[in-house]
């Protein structure tokens, strides 16, 4: 799914840029319409987007070849004739879409107002680790979507974890031409130290699921590696560890900033990525999500740890 997305915010951005690039001459009240019909599309897909492939500089360049093509369509002198009104409907559609995405990008990265849980950092803070799906809305988190191949509805206020290279790339040096690489080993963030984000007591573990490829048609539906934490009164899940790195047990207790385990690519995964959330028990027996925090930072797509 991830390489759909990545899919299809690029073609989007281009198909959208040289169709302005090429457009015929208009009225320039209409193109006034179609360019802000266009800007709120774009300002959607850059809050949206999932900027490793390319990096937020590619965000970036796609922003200024838009801003050149639309002073250039601008600066086109106006025909005799109308042009036809299909323009029109075109910028009431991409202004429709635009304003959606852009809802949910800006209210998704709005602290839910509800009790959460402060947590330390479990990767190495300032280092290029970020969020590649978090926050409160759909658009931003998939999470939000309870099905086998996503979440449980317990898991809402989960946040993936990457990492990225000196050039904003999630995967190793000298592979960054790749979308989307095969071996796990090939990504930045696979056998990063994962730390204990929070004092507390090992609830449950696994350590035998094997590393899978990446990749949608990859992903085991047979459970990953994990780490079950209970800090105060709550329960903190770690996934997806690297087959047979975790190094503590059912019962241990756990000062946050102790090393857990190493990152990788076990169980229902996409890509190899540390998946976090918080859980407590309800009155019912259920278990509900907890939002959390990171250093008090409230962290959606993006963000940076």
């Amino acid at each position: 799914m991830l390489l759909y997305g990545l899919a299809f915010q690029n073609l989007a951005l281009i198909a959208l840029i040289l169709g302005l690039f090429f457009a015929q001459p208009a009225p320039f009240g209409r193109k006034l319409w179609v360019i802000g019909g266009a800007s709120a599309f774009v300002a959607g897909v850059l809050l949206l987007g999932v900027w490793v492939y390319p990096p937020p500089l590619g965000a970036a360049i796609y922003l200024t070849l838009f801003v050149a093509a639309c002073i250039r369509w601008l600066r086109q002198p106006a025909p005799e004739n109308a042009a036809s009104r299909a323009s029109l409907f075109a910028a009431a559609g991409l202004a429709t879409l635009g304003a959606a995405m852009i809802w949910q990008g800006v209210t998704g990265r709005i602290a839910p107002d509800e009790p959460y849980l402060s947590l330390a950092s479990p990767l190495p803070e300032g280092a290029g680790y970020c969020v590649l799906s978090g926050g409160a809305s759909v658009g931003l988190n998939l999470h939000y979507v309870v099905s086998a191949s996503t979440a449980a509805d317990f898991e809402k206020h989960s946040v993936d974890l990457i990492a990225t290279n000196a050039q904003g790339f999630r995967t190793k040096p000298g592979l960054s031409h790749h979308p989307k690489p095969l071996s796990p080993e090939y990504y930045a963030v696979f056998g990063t130290p994962v730390t204990a984000p929070c004092t507390g007591q090992v609830v449950e573990t696994e350590n035998d699921k094997p590393d899978v490829l990446a990749g949608h048609k990859s992903r085991s539906r047979d459970g990953a590696n994990f780490v079950l934490l209970r800090c105060e009164g709550r329960e903190v899940l770690m996934a997806h560890f690297k087959q047979g790195s975790v190094r503590v047990s059912e019962g241990d207790t756990v000062a946050a900033g102790s090393v857990l385990g190493l990152v990788g690519n076990s169980g229902n995964t996409e890509e190899p990525h540390l998946h976090i959330h918080a859980q407590e028990e309800s009155t019912d027996g259920r278990l509900v999500p907890v939002p959390i925090r990171f250093e008090g930072r409230y962290l959606a797509r993006g963000d940076c740890l």
